[in-house]
């Protein structure tokens, strides 16, 4: 019997394919247990080459502003533009800043350019260094840039320390980092800043963070601007769009914005309390009420409708109706803005409309916490907070709950004591 021999197989088309995905499958293996890059090495790698500490009379022709927050730090921004065209008025300013609260800035007159960025979170620490120098070089080449700002004065669990350094600025300003609540791999951080900011031992509004960054870089500051610094977060269309659909018409008497949603349910005050405080004020003037809010507050927006015109109050339900930008047109209309610890109450302090907020954070509760009004209360020059006096059973520094729990010890009246204050208040 004859042996059998195969034949060998035939070279395909895709084999050098193949042989590509087979290295691109071992590169990426490889780097999923390498080390990361030293900040100092990433810095000589992908860093502007005469890296300098910020000299505050030099004029930066160039400058980039960072930040990996959500809408309310976001909007707070505005007032460190405005301090910048003040000072530096022919200077190129950049903005960079998450999807989601970027596209509050399209009309922003105090930023040339916005760009998005989306922080890579997965994968390798090595990985991740190198997807955001190559996000770096995507959107802003090599030209560089005199400074970059990094307002956050909290800790940053993004990579976009090192984002600023990939932007090859000369000097890169920032709070001083917080190892002890960010991720390992991030290293010594204050390696990446030419200059860091002392974060101090007393927190304060994230407005206030805001002038001390500004006071640093040498820059005028101004605590509340005629027109008010909001206006840059809407056009002309976001004001007709927003008009359109509250169809208020010439309803008489003062339009009340009610920003019903937070980001979490423990900061949102019930709206049967919400609806007590319209029916309380309704009963001393003529009332129209705006409610907005998201997607998510659909369901509860109903529910106010549905009492306040039980009530006779009339009221449009604008949640989740509205962009970002219309929503600040809208709260633009208002009178008077009620809302809780979110987004929109900071939009309405940008904008100096009178705003009350009601937060679930006790009183007596740590001034360091995430939900704390020391640190994100209203910023208007007519503002109001209230507050629990005390955290209900379970709670101690803050409240930990996940429905309204603590916020639930404010009561109507107290509201209604607090807008008719700021009613009364004469326009300055």
């Amino acid at each position: 019997m004859s042996a059998h021999r195969e034949c060998p197989a035939r070279p395909s088309k895709l084999d050098p394919v193949r042989s590509l995905l087979r290295r691109v499958v071992w590169q990426i293996n490889a780097i999923r247990h390498r080390d990361p890059l030293s900040p100092a090495v990433f810095v000589r790698l992908f860093g502007a080459r005469r890296r300098r500490s910020w000299d505050p009379t030099v004029r930066p022709r160039r400058i980039v502003v960072l930040r990996s927050d959500e809408i309310g730090d976001t909007t707070t921004s505005l007032a460190l533009f405005a301090a910048i065209r003040e000072h530096w008025p022919e200077a190129t300013v950049h903005f960079v800043l998450k999807p989601g609260p970027a596209t509050m800035f399209h009309a922003t007159p105090t930023v040339d350019r916005v760009i998005e960025w989306t922080p890579v979170t997965e994968g390798s620490a090595l990985k991740r260094q190198i997807l955001t120098a190559r996000q770096a070089l995507r959107r802003f080449g090599l030209r560089g840039y005199d400074l970059a700002i990094l307002p956050r004065w909290d800790f940053d669990d993004t990579p976009v320390r090192y984002l600023a350094v990939a932007s090859r600025a000369r000097s890169v300003v920032g709070f001083a980092p917080v190892p002890e609540r960010e991720p390992v791999w991030f290293g010594p951080q204050d390696q990446l800043l030419t200059d860091v900011i002392w974060r101090g031992t007393t927190p304060h509004l994230t407005v206030g963070q805001l002038r001390r960054v500004a006071e640093y870089l040498g820059l005028p500051w101004r605590e509340h601007r005629l027109p008010a610094i909001g206006t840059g977060l809407f056009d002309d269309a976001d004001l007709r769009a927003a008009t359109e659909k509250a169809d208020l018409g010439d309803t008489p008497g003062i339009v009340v914005g009610l920003g019903i949603g937070a980001r979490d349910a423990k900061r949102q005050w019930p709206v049967e309390d919400l609806a007590e405080v319209m029916q309380r004020l309704a009963a001393e003037r003529q009332v129209a009420v705006q409610i907005l809010g998201g997607g998510v507050d659909t369901e509860r927006a109903q529910q106010l409708v549905a009492l306040l015109r039980d009530r006779g109050i009339p009221a449009v339900d604008l949640a989740g109706k509205l962009s970002l930008s219309e929503s600040a047109a809208a709260i633009s209309r208002c009178d008077l803005f009620i809302g809780n610890d979110s987004g929109l109450q900071h939009i309405s302090s940008s904008l100096e409309v009178p705003t009350v907020v009601v937060t679930c954070h006790p009183a007596t509760g740590s001034a360091w916490s995430d939900n704390a009004p020391e640190r994100f209360g209203p910023w208007s020059k007519r503002s109001a907070l209230l507050q629990p006096a005390r955290p209900a059973d379970g709670c101690t520094e803050e409240c930990i709950a996940r429905e309204a729990h603590c916020i639930r010890a404010v009561r109507p009246d107290e509201v209604t004591e607090a807008v008719e204050g700021l009613l009364r208040e004469p326009v300055a």
